[in-house]
């Protein structure tokens, strides 16, 4: 059995001093497991010919299940062959906490030490934290992505459950040939879909262990069965501008040498200079406005300071440059930290939705079997119905996966890394299943 703790996936990758020298991942000669494939089941069953079989036959199999054809496909789908159970691995599933202590445990070169410069390890921790908050992301998206995957896995096992009903109606004698194709060939899409769902969530699953560092044996970890839930309030937005400011490692060394470097500058020098900066716009820009096109280039080069103008010295234009210099970082900060809030908050909103709506169409599936019960509804309203629910849940829980992505994007920023910019929305509509019926 494999086990998640930490200390376990450092043995796993070599990872603590004494096994460094064996067992590395460099290594051609290094015995690994053959990566797993799963396969899709035979794309169709053999065309059912129109009544082929004659009601007697088919109604002594149907017979012995409660409600007929839908009881006896949900009995083979929950009773599959022992061969085609797949098997999970085993042990406590790798938290977040737990993905980025492993992750740095096998990168040492963003470790820092004491001897660095105030420079040196403002770079370090900007680094640490980027590097932090990309595993994370990966994390966040190998989890959604299995998730998914499983939901993916009912939508294919509601259409295979609808093919296989069709073909019974058809051998005997209910349905034309017409209505079971277009089941067919639903089943076919659906195949199609969970192959390259399968493939996405090995991608997400990949690029996590890739940030982790593992090889070989310590590929077989579980994740949890899903993301954390959404919480129950946003952050707050008031104060958050400030924080990052206040956090990031570089932009309090950069104020510090602005201030600096203002100190030692007379008013007038500072003054002299903000009037040289003035000058040199307006003969740059000075050709754009006798120009009738908007969109022409608005500058032909960089504005040029007459050293005329300029105070003696150098302490000036340090100061300048300095200011402009931290200014620009500070701006920088303020602007990702407003789009991070807004992109969070949007998230957020759309996850919300979706949830309410994923449990709005499990109600509502709830409702339809109880009238399927009372023979007030047919089992492809019943069918359809729990196509929709499946659909919809799928949509909630990337919903959950894009808050979170966007989530760890706020933090990253507060914390002091690059804002990467909005993640592509994996959020779709739900689409809605076309019910059949005898």
């Amino acid at each position: 059995m494999r086990r998640i703790a930490v200390s376990m996936l450092l043995v796993a990758t070599g990872s603590f001093p004494g096994l460094a020298a064996a067992n590395q991942p460099f290594d051609p000669t290094a015995d690994v497991p053959a990566p797993p494939v799963q396969t899709l089941p035979a794309p169709l069953a053999p065309r059912a010919a129109m009544a082929e079989k004659d009601w007697r036959s088919a109604n002594d199999t149907v017979g012995a299940f409660t409600r007929g054809h839908i009881d006896i496909l949900r009995w083979e789908a929950e009773n599959p062959p022992p061969s085609v159970m797949a098997r999970m691995p085993e042990g406590e599933p790798l938290s977040s906490a737990a993905a980025v202590r492993t992750a740095f445990a096998n990168r040492p070169d963003l470790f820092a030490t004491e001897d660095m410069s105030s420079l040196e390890r403002a770079r370090a921790d900007i680094a640490a934290v980027t590097f932090a908050h990309d595993v994370q992301r990966a994390w966040i998206r190998a989890v959604a992505a299995e998730h998914g995957l499983r939901r993916t896995e009912e939508a294919f096992e509601a259409a295979d459950i609808a093919a296989e009903l069709a073909a019974r109606m058809t051998r005997v004698g209910n349905w034309g040939q017409d209505r079971l194709l277009r089941e067919q060939l639903g089943l076919s899409d659906a195949g199609v879909g969970l192959a390259q769902v399968r493939q996405q969530a090995l991608s997400a699953r990949e690029a996590l262990v890739r940030k982790l560092g593992l090889w070989g044996d310590g590929l077989d970890f579980p994740l949890p069965d899903a993301l954390p839930a959404l919480p129950a309030q946003p952050l707050d937005v008031e104060g958050l501008e400030a924080r990052a400011l206040r956090a990031h490692p570089t932009l309090r060394l950069a104020a510090i040498e602005a201030e600096r470097s203002r100190r030692g500058v007379a008013s007038r020098s500072l003054a002299m200079w903000s009037e040289a900066i003035d000058a040199a716009l307006e003969r740059a820009f000075a050709a754009q406005k006798d120009t009738e096109n908007p969109l022409a280039s608005p500058i032909q080069g960089a504005p040029v300071l007459e050293r005329r103008r300029l105070p003696a010295g150098h302490e000036a234009e340090r100061a300048a440059k300095d200011q402009a210099k931290a200014a620009a970082l500070a701006v920088t900060i303020r602007s990702q930290v407003r789009e991070a809030y807004h992109q969070y908050r949007v998230a957020y909103d759309v996850a919300r939705r979706a949830e309410e709506n994923a449990r709005l169409a499990e109600a509502l599936q709830e409702e339809t079997l109880m009238r399927y019960n009372g023979m007030l509804k047919s089992t492809w309203d019943l069918l359809a119905s729990a196509r929709d629910r499946v659909e919809r849940a799928d949509v909630a829980t990337r919903a959950l996966g894009d808050f979170w992505l966007a989530h760890a994007n706020l933090q990253a920023v507060l914390a002091g890394a690059e804002y990467p910019g909005p993640d592509a929305s994996s959020v779709g509509a739900a689409g809605k299943a076309d019910a059949g019926g005898h």
